[in-house]
């Protein structure tokens, strides 16, 4: 019913397939795998994270549990039937789910996601919990578990998504709302403004996919860079962020309407490569990518 049950699905279907490509006494041939998409339910990380992006900081997503409910039973953390903890660079997906009594296919999905400091570790997968098996079976696929364990995440969401035959099925999923859980201090400053009220930002992103030159290069992640680090200032607010590429880096907290100015170091094997000055203002309604000049050498 969940990941594990798609894989074993997956390689039982390989091994038929590969076991009758060949026949007896015929020159060796080159056999068609045949591909048998897999039913059931995904939730696509990378769109599910948007504004925030993946990482150890403390306005980023660590990891995230999901629980499944059919959609005419109501409610989600009750009447949960299925549920899955997963990393945050990787897809939830929930497979071969069968139809309740009423024959109904459709999930009411509630999502929960921390950062890495509020991170349950009795949560946490471990490869060796089902030894010599190569699969795992983890605490937060027990809805039951997974509820006791939740603790207080930093961001929470609702989905919605109906399992269809030899199909998987994205999920749709409204963006992750913070539920005011402490992320921690994203640097040394605070974000503040004179008369002590908190006017809150949403977070500042630049994206690490790539950096111009200005000789019209480009840096590449995974090619040129994989790891970027950044200073920051807006006022009396200054700090630090990191991010392993091509996640975007993450300012947080920020305040609304302030101009941020960043500094963006590239490094390669922690060796650094380049840096590109970048620039922001933060909006208290959505994350803001920051706009970057040409990348300079180091």
């Amino acid at each position: 019913m969940t990941r594990r049950t798609a894989l074993l699905s997956f390689l039982a279907t390989s091994l038929v397939v590969a076991a009758s490509g060949v026949l007896a006494g015929c020159p060796a041939a080159t056999t068609t795998v045949a591909y048998n998409p897999i039913t059931g339910i995904t939730i696509d990380s990378d769109s599910l994270v948007t504004g925030f992006g993946c990482g150890t900081g403390p306005g980023q997503v660590y990891e995230y549990g999901v629980f499944l409910s059919y959609a005419d039973d109501g409610g989600t953390h009750g009447p949960a039937v299925y549920s899955g903890v997963f990393d945050c660079y990787s897809p939830g997906i929930f497979s071969n789910l069968p139809a309740n009594d009423a024959g109904d296919l459709s999930f009411d999905l509630t999502v929960v996601a921390w950062n890495q400091a509020s991170f349950p570790t009795a949560l946490s997968c471990l490869p060796d919990m089902v030894p010599d098996t190569g699969f795992t079976t983890c605490p937060g696929d027990s809805p039951g578990v997974l509820a006791s364990n939740e603790g207080t995440p930093n961001w929470t969401t609702t989905c919605t998504g109906t399992q269809q035959s030899g199909v998987s099925v994205l999920a749709v999923c409204a963006p992750l709302t913070p539920t005011g859980a402490a992320t921690g201090d994203a640097g040394s400053g605070e974000a503040s403004d004179d008369d002590g009220a908190t006017p809150a930002g949403q977070p500042v992103l630049v994206d690490t996919h790539g950096f111009v030159t200005g000789d019209g290069g480009t840096y590449v992640c995974g090619t040129d860079f994989q790891t970027v680090r950044a200073t920051y200032s807006s006022g009396s607010q200054s700090g630090s962020a990191s991010a392993t590429c091509p996640a975007p880096l993450s300012i947080s907290p920020t305040v609304a309407g302030g101009a941020y100015a960043i500094t963006v170091e590239l490094f390669q094997a922690n060796v650094g490569v380049a840096q590109v000055a970048c620039q922001a203002t933060a909006s208290a309604t959505a994350p803001v990518t920051a706009s970057c000049a040409s990348a300079t050498g180091p």
